[in-house]
């Protein structure tokens, strides 16, 4: 039945396969990613099953598909969040270690919380030929730290934890002393890095225990230029580095994003791709112009 099927491209990098009978020229639809909770009992899901979905990638016919197309709620206009609406959240998967700790004092500073948007959404937010620096997205939690007032500090996402030695953010600076000596030598950066290993569905070849992979500097509240940063702090333990310098091409960063994990010792896919310009720039539709692409494999597997 693949003549029944069509292919909607949304932002112009999300391929979303829809029943060709389904839709018209026109027609408001609202979209929902990969990695979308949807409640099934309403209606507009009713046909994928009972209870709540994550929503995933799936090839379709070949093609891969990724996410869902409804129709939009009443009076809903272009560019409307709906997912409030539409009862939808993201999905968060829980980590393999609970050793969190009580949440601490914050380091004096600009020291944000960490975001990357999809690369996906804004496919021309980069210049085509522009050359740009890819690593490696690595599953796991995010972490921050730096060394502040002659005192360590360790932070999740959201939060900046008290120190405890089993904690799943502190407990890596032990096999990681590196991180906790760059930071006492220049307290004026916060190092940005993701913990990982036995932590999420993707281990890395960790059997115990987790590890740090660092993926941004920031110094003084200013974010540092991506080679710059690698240069500046040589003997911090990196995420695995794609490619320093390559031109821009859409379909080439999300053909990028498949392929093994490069982390070593790793016996699985990747994640994913994370893509920046060489020189820190700001963009009007996503600000920092930092931009992630989640595997299509590790979406449908």
């Amino acid at each position: 039945n693949a003549d029944a099927l069509s292919v909607v491209n949304v932002f112009g990098g999300y391929p979303c396969a829809v029943r060709t009978a389904d839709w018209h020229d026109g027609q408001l639809a609202a979209y929902v990613p990969p990695d979308s909770v949807v409640d099934i009992r309403r209606p507009e899901f009713a046909f994928l099953g009972e209870g709540h979905g994550r929503i995933r990638a799936r090839r379709l016919r070949g093609v891969m598909s990724m996410g869902l197309l409804v129709s939009a709620p009443p009076g809903s206009k272009v560019g409307d969040d709906v997912a409030e609406a539409l009862g939808v959240t993201h999905y968060e998967p829980p980590l393999a270690m609970v050793m969190d700790s009580d949440n601490g004092p914050a380091p004096k500073g600009y020291r944000p919380e960490y975001d990357v948007d999809s690369l996906r959404r804004y496919p021309g937010a980069f210049v085509d030929g522009e050359l740009v620096h890819v690593t490696e997205k690595i599953h796991g939690a995010s972490a921050r730290y730096c060394w502040h007032d002659d005192q360590m500090f360790a932070g999740s996402h959201r939060n900046w934890k008290k120190y405890d030695a089993r904690n799943l953010w502190w407990q890596p600076l032990y096999l990681h002393p590196e991180v906790d000596y760059f930071c006492r030598e220049h307290p004026e950066f916060t190092v940005y890095a993701e913990v990982y290993g036995q932590v999420q569905d993707l281990k890395y070849g960790v059997f115990s225990g987790v590890r740090i992979a660092v993926f941004d500097l920031l110094r003084a509240g200013v974010w540092v230029d991506a080679l710059d940063a690698r240069r500046l702090g040589t003997i911090l333990p990196w995420v695995p580095l794609i490619f320093s310098e390559m031109p821009y091409r859409f379909a080439d960063i999300c053909a990028l994003a498949d392929g093994p994990s490069l982390v070593p010792g790793a016996d699985h896919l990747r994640e994913g791709v994370v893509v920046k310009p060489l020189v820190e720039r700001q963009c009007l539709e996503v600000g920092r112009l930092n931009l992630k692409v989640v595997s299509a494999d590790y979406l449908a597997r």
